[in-house]
């Protein structure tokens, strides 16, 4: 069915016979008879009409003639007198009923007589054929009555009781986080320092946990691993849920990978999950369903380091890897869309939000690249610049990444320095040297000289990001044993470490997320004994597993010492 708002305006006959009215006293006398005739004929069909103070008429014999030289040609056709005045009967109730019919609804013109097209099919059309501003303003009324259904509630409130200011303030704020220019402070809400009962450790990979993804509604999370396979758990009790076994490399068409899995994603609707690794393929897997859907093959001609959806309806999946390349992909039809060009060395991580935009890091041409997908142009940053006033390291190679919404992001790298950065400055706005400490190495009497080797002080490599979107919260990890939890100022212009969280080993991959369906925030680590791209680092001590960290606001920390303080009274008493 047409849109109502944007239908056909009918005119009775009233309107065409004041139209005609105007029309004739505008016109003079050439418009008189226009406004006469116009008005005469929709005095006809609306039965209501008439003209006001008519001309009169003059005789010019042109109507004798007319009728004469009419009479003659039905004397030379045949046609009697009787047949004529049938077929004029017939023509004034055709006309008539036509009037009629216009008048209001339920006429001919409502009538559905086109080859029996049903309701579907005309809305169908309608949608094809709808302006963009029409389309706009469907889609405002429909996420209206989105907003104003998600307001009732089981006693019976609707929308309407609710103030028209929740509406509206709910509108603003999606329309700003689209924008990007949303900014919660959320930092100072959470109880710090993180206590030990809120940690969840999942074992159940044979060797270094490489990458992790979690589900937006809250209930699962995967983990991938340097043993090809991929871990299903239960985010709220750390249950392992499936296994997707991984395979050997000699093994054809096997239904998995048969290398090191290096990075994995979860589309923003729950329904897919995209993985890739070192066997060059990009596998898309069910949630629901716990099986493979897809296979891409043969795209990517080196390892697959990184992977994002892109956040919002359409499921679509920005890739990078060694080659130098980014691709992308739509995922609902499986299909693949192009390839983007301009890094001169392994790309090493990939991060997507609402836009149509995703933003690279270049591994070590030291750049970091934001793709511009519909305006087919892209933004360099570049790095690599010695860290002031010290000038203790220089940035060897941009190893990670997380965007904090449409215009400022994150990178880190081997020189152990933090980035901020904002697409709208060719230069970092700050940077954090150190991050994560240096450390010594230690002295190696081997060699048989005189001198041991050894004894250098090297930075902790960055080794993931990840941030709380649109707030001012991030957190990174390295292998120097902790997690540190950064605040944002609310200028976004520098950050500031708040806490730790102890974590022993080499942490591959960082989530920092807010499920729609819990309350709660979570920090989802990856923990290997190796580092994912390699075997040059080895932390024996360390355990490979997936860590789930529960942060509790500061409100729920007070009620819980109320509590114990009340059962320490009860006890006493």
């Amino acid at each position: 069915m047409s849109d109502p708002f944007f239908a056909p305006v009918k005119k009775n006959g009233a309107v065409g016979g004041r139209e005609g009215g105007r029309g004739g006293s505008r016109g003079g006398s050439r418009g008189g008879r226009g406004g006469r005739g116009r008005g005469g004929r929709g005095g006809n069909r609306g039965g209501e009409a008439r003209a006001v103070n008519p001309a009169p008429k003059k005789d010019t014999g042109k109507k004798d003639r007319a009728t004469t030289s009419m009479a003659g040609k039905r004397k030379r056709r045949g046609d009697s007198d009787d047949e004529v005045v049938e077929r004029r009967g017939g023509r004034k109730a055709a006309e008539s009923d036509s009037g009629d019919d216009e008048i209001g609804a339920g006429g001919i013109d409502d009538m559905d007589l086109e080859f029996g097209a049903s309701d579907d099919e005309e809305e169908d059309e309608a949608l094809m054929n709808e302006t963009a501003a029409q389309k706009r303003l469907r889609l405002a009324k429909n996420y209206i009555d989105t907003l104003q259904h998600a307001g009732e509630d089981d006693i019976g409130y609707d929308a309407e009781d609710i103030d028209r200011d929740n509406i509206a303030d709910r509108l603003k704020q999606d329309a700003l986080e689209i924008q990007g220019r949303l900014h919660r402070h959320l930092a100072e809400t959470f109880q710090f320092p993180v206590d030990a009962s809120s940690v969840t450790t999942c074992r159940g990979h044979q060797q270094s946990v490489t990458s992790i993804a979690a589900t937006e509604n809250g209930l699962y999370a995967y983990s991938g691993s340097k043993d090809g396979s991929i871990i299903k758990w239960d985010l709220k009790t750390g249950k392992k849920l499936w296994v997707f076994p991984g395979g050997r490399k000699s093994v054809e068409n096997f239904k998995g990978h048969t290398d090191h899995v290096i990075c994995l994603a979860v589309s923003s609707d729950n329904q897919f999950l995209a993985s890739g690794g070192k066997d060059k393929k990009i596998n898309v897997w069910s949630v629901q369903d716990n099986k493979l859907l897809h296979c891409f093959k043969q795209q990517h001609k080196d390892t697959i380091t990184g992977m994002s959806f892109r956040k919002g309806q359409n499921n679509q999946l920005y890739t990078v890897s060694s080659d130098r390349t980014v691709k992308l992909w739509n995922v609902d039809e499986m299909s693949y869309i192009e390839t983007l060009f301009g890094h001169q060395d392994s790309i090493t991580a990939v991060d997507a939000l609402a836009k149509e935009h995703c933003v690279s890091t270049g591994g070590r041409d030291r750049t970091v690249r934001l793709w511009k997908i519909v305006e087919e142009s892209q933004l360099v940053f570049r790095g690599g610049g010695f860290i002031r006033p010290k000038k203790l390291s220089r940035e060897g190679s941009m190893d990670c990444l997380a965007m904090i919404d449409e215009e400022n992001f994150l990178t880190g790298g081997d020189s152990g320095t933090i980035s901020l950065w904002n697409i709208n400055k060719k230069k970092a706005v700050f940077s954090m040297p150190l991050a994560h400490g240096f450390h010594t190495q230690p002295l190696d009497y081997s060699n048989g000289e005189e001198k041991p080797s050894g004894g250098v002080e090297t930075p902790y490599w960055i080794t993931s990001l990840a941030s709380l979107r649109y707030s001012d919260m991030f957190v990174s990890g390295s292998w120097d044993g902790t997690v540190r939890v950064w605040q944002i100022a609310k200028t976004m212009k520098s950050f500031s470490l708040i806490s730790t969280i102890p974590m022993v080993g080499v942490v591959n991959d960082l989530q920092l997320y807010a499920p729609t369906m819990s309350k709660r925030t979570f920090i989802v680590a990856g923990v290997g004994q190796e580092h994912k791209l390699g075997r040059w680092l080895r932390i024996k001590e360390a355990r490979n597993c997936l860590r789930i960290v529960a942060l509790s606001g500061k409100s729920e920390a007070q009620d819980g010492d109320k509590d114990e303080e009340e059962e320490e009274e009860e006890e006493d008493n």
